[in-house]
C-alpha cells in the first residue's frame, strides 16, 4: 500500500485536470471557486493512502471527489451566510460570461446543479446512465429523469437565446 508521488499526481492532472475543472466550473459557475475545488481535489489525491487500480476507477474517483467538494462549498458557512452586493454579483456574472468557453456552457450554467451535473457527465464525459447512477449514488431512473428534465430545460433556455439544438 503506497500513495501517489508528486510526479504521478502531475501526470494524472495532465490527463484529467480539464475534466476536474470543467465539472467544478459547471456546478459552481465561478472560475475562482472552480480553481479552489481543483486544488482541493489535488490535495485529496496527494493524501490518498493507496493507489487506485484502473484508469476508469481513477477518473470516477476524481469526478466523485470534485462533485463532493462542490457540495461542500455550497454547504459552507461562507456560502450560506455571506450577503453579496447585487453590483458585485452582476460584475461577476459578466466576467464569467466573458470567460465561458461557449454559448452552450453559458446555458448549462443557468440550469440547477442537479441537472447540469448529469448532463455534463452524460454528454461531456460520455458516461452511461448506469455509470452516472453509480458515481452519484442514486437510482438509474432518477438519473434518467434528471437527464430528460435537464435536456428539456436546456432546450427552453437555448430557444430563448434564438438557438435550436436537438439532443
Amino acid at each position: 500500500m503506497y500513495s501517489y508521488s508528486h510526479a504521478e499526481v502531475e501526470s494524472i492532472l495532465e490527463k484529467y485536470g480539464d475534466t476536474i475543472y470543467r465539472t467544478a466550473y459547471i456546478q459552481l459557475k465561478s472560475k475562482d471557486q472552480a480553481d479552489d475545488v481543483y486544488q482541493e481535489v489535488c490535495i485529496k489525491l496527494l493524501r490518498m493512502k493507496s493507489k487506485i487500480d484502473s484508469e476508469e476507477h481513477l477518473k470516477a474517483w476524481l469526478l466523485r471527489a470534485t462533485i463532493d467538494c462542490c457540495k461542500d462549498f455550497w454547504k459552507s458557512a461562507w456560502c450560506q451566510k455571506v450577503i453579496i452586493d447585487n453590483k458585485i454579483v452582476t460584475e461577476q456574472m459578466e466576467e464569467q460570461e466573458e470567460q465561458a468557453s461557449g454559448y452552450l456552457t453559458e446555458c448549462m450554467q443557468q440550469l440547477p446543479c442537479k441537472y447540469s451535473v448529469v448532463l455534463h457527465l452524460f454528454y461531456y464525459e460520455e458516461y452511461s446512465i448506469k455509470e452516472i447512477a453509480q458515481l452519484l449514488h442514486m437510482k438509474e431512473n432518477t438519473v434518467a429523469s434528471r437527464l430528460s428534465r435537464g435536456r428539456n430545460k436546456l432546450k427552453k433556455i437555448l430557444r430563448k437565446g434564438g438557438k435550436n439544438y436537438e439532443f
